[in-house]
């Protein structure tokens, strides 16, 4: 069914559980993707010194950003060591007198990004709270031809559809390149998911120069053809939050937005996993979409059990497992699906075939990892985009709110090493497919029927 080009649920409130706020670290102890809808409530252990200068401040919070950084992470300084790491520190402090509030939260969402393999850690856009960071209400897709609009709130809702051609006075390919440096990753698609929320970030955009006084914020092509300069009024970052998680069903947007009238991987996101018995195409199809026990009444046992039996009942039957929109969640959740995938690619190498796209992440990227990395695994083809999440990874995050410019930033805790010694940054599909713009506007998808082929 074609997509209809339409405004999207605004809802206003999404019922996600509290996100952080202004006041000191505080342990997360699951293997969670930084979904901002799970992320612990933090509590305080540092107060707020607001007698202090405004240098002072920040180089307070900085030295505690520092200090909790090589306290918690395991490899704090990954591979660019702790020279330059330290060097990089020493830039910001020299500038902390020249800065505005807004200048020092780039500085500090560039000091945590461009890390790979620990896209878990950083000063996420997402995670900030108060009135220090706002957003354009907008989402964008990063399609092969290039960024557009495929979310928008009202009143807004008739550029949807519109390809992003600049951004400010800057192209949008030169204005990508010049935010790519705050954004959080494990590896290339990771970033190619996580960075273009950093475009609609008016105080970013003002501090990296992108935008000028005069400036229109956003040149768009519109589906007609024609140009339209667009300047959106922003909204705070938490009534931004609440809006597009309104957009997404209470949940952290990785993916395009949802539709249950749409193809396969649109459909059913307010679920963990379901399943559909195709008989046109013919396959069964699991949709995986968070790395978790229960899906409503199911469990993921019975999940397992439905695939074992789908697999034997007729072994030339594709299974096709998607986890496009899976952002991660328990990894002590996911050993019977994964030991049932197991057992029917052993049965019939090449039946089963994983979808992976940018948002694969976290523990999703994990069960990745344990079934397709080793000299035993075999059996199983990679379909779609490289997963967002490494093979080996950085995770398990500690929130750390900075008490005096109230600066969130979430620092991984522990080591994920699921491919010992591989030292990839990310899987190559064997058979790589992604939606167009054109299939998203015609409801096609391009990634199964590449699932489908032998």
């Amino acid at each position: 069914m074609a997509v209809a080009i339409a405004t999207f649920s605004l809802v206003a409130g999404c019922g996600a559980t509290p996100v952080p706020t202004p006041s000191g670290p505080v342990v997360s102890t699951s293997s969670v993707a930084p979904a901002i809808s799970t992320l612990p409530e933090a509590t305080s252990t540092t107060a707020p010194s607001g007698s202090l200068e405004p240098v002072a401040a920040r180089g307070a919070d900085l030295e505690l950003l520092v200090e909790r950084l090589e306290a918690i992470h395991p490899n704090p300084f990954l591979d660019e060591g702790e020279a330059a790491f330290s060097d990089r520190v020493a830039r910001i402090r020299e500038d902390l007198g020249s800065m505005t509030d807004a200048g020092f939260l780039v500085a500090i969402m560039d000091l945590m990004g461009h890390r790979d393999r620990d896209a878990h850690s950083g000063a996420w856009a997402m995670a900030q709270t108060g009135s220090r960071l706002h957003a354009w209400p907008i989402w964008l897709w990063d399609f092969a031809d290039g960024l557009r609009i495929v979310a928008a709130r009202e009143p807004y809702d008739d550029v949807i559809g519109a390809r992003v051609t600049m951004v400010g006075g800057a192209s949008a390919e030169d204005a990508i390149a010049t935010v790519e440096s705050l954004v959080p990753r494990d590896n290339p698609s990771t970033l190619r998911g996580n960075l273009p929320i950093y475009l609609t970030l008016p105080e970013v955009l003002d501090e990296l120069g992108l935008v000028q006084p005069g400036d229109a914020g956003l040149t768009l092509e519109l589906l007609d053809g024609t140009t339209r300069e667009l300047t959106p009024e922003p909204l705070p970052i938490e009534t931004f939050r609440d809006w597009i998680f309104g957009v997404y069903g209470g949940r952290y947007p990785s993916g395009l937005p949802p539709d249950d009238d749409g193809p396969l991987y649109r459909q059913h996101h307010d679920l963990a996993f379901w399943t559909d018995a195709q008989t046109r195409p013919a396959m069964f199809y699991v949709g995986y979409n968070e790395v978790r026990r229960t899906s409503g009444s199911q469990t993921i046992d019975e999940l397992a059990s439905g695939i074992t039996a789908a697999g034997a009942a007729d072994p030339k039957r594709p299974i096709v497992v998607d986890l496009r929109n899976n952002g991660g969640g328990d990894n002590n959740t996911y050993g019977p699906l994964r030991r049932a995938i197991e057992t029917v690619a052993h049965a019939n190498p090449g039946a089963v075939a994983l979808i992976t796209g940018r948002g694969t992440f976290s523990a999703a990227g994990n069960f990745v990892t344990e079934l397709l990395v080793g000299p035993e695994k075999a059996g199983i083809r990679l379909v779609g985009e490289p997963p967002g999440g490494g093979l080996n990874i950085y995770g398990d995050v500690e929130v750390v709110t900075l008490p005096n410019s109230g600066i969130v930033v979430l620092v991984s805790a522990r080591y994920h090493e699921k491919a010992p010694g591989d030292t990839r940054l990310e899987l190559t599909p064997d058979a790589p497919a992604e939606v167009s713009w054109a299939d998203y506007l015609a409801g096609r998808d391009p990634v199964v029927e590449a699932a489908l082929k032998p």
